[in-house]
């Protein structure tokens, strides 16, 4: 009977997460679902109380710090912004020539069409450039700075 309570109060728990949803009911709910296994084993209710206690508390000490870090910080700097306009100002490397009307760059693992800001200026394969601007799908680029 015990470990249907627990389980109920884990579950109440979990919804009470999404109406905040800083993580802290969620590792308590984690602790109410440990106390809950450990009551199955029919143990007496202190052990119960003492196991909810010391699995909400290194839930919330250890587990939900680096949670919040992973979900607050960039998972990936490498990786292209879902916003073009922020390409803007990084490096990238020619994949084919580059003129003032067509070219290939390569920008964190994606290739991009791009033209010279410059015209008349062209750029090899294997040159290094910056990107100045977002025209459309294109990369306006000049020499790395």
């Amino acid at each position: 009977m015990a470990s249907i309570i627990w389980f109920g109060l884990g579950i109440l728990l979990v919804f009470l997460e999404f109406l905040i949803g800083d993580l802290s009911m969620l590792m308590v709910a984690g602790g109410a679902l440990a106390a809950a296994g450990v009551s199955l084993a029919d143990t007496p209710l202190w052990v119960d109380i003492a196991v909810f206690a010391v699995t909400s508390i290194g839930l919330i000490g250890v587990v939900r710090p680096m949670l919040r870090r992973k979900m607050f910080t960039g998972v990936d700097s490498d990786s292209v912004e879902s916003n073009p306009r922020q390409l803007a100002g990084r490096t990238a490397s020619v994949e084919e020539a580059i003129d003032g009307h067509a070219g290939m760059i390569r920008i964190a693992g994606e290739l991009w069409t791009a033209r010279a800001l410059v015209p008349g200026m062209s750029f090899s394969p294997g040159d290094r450039v910056m990107v100045v601007s977002i025209d459309g799908n294109t990369a306006v680029v000049d020499k790395e700075v």
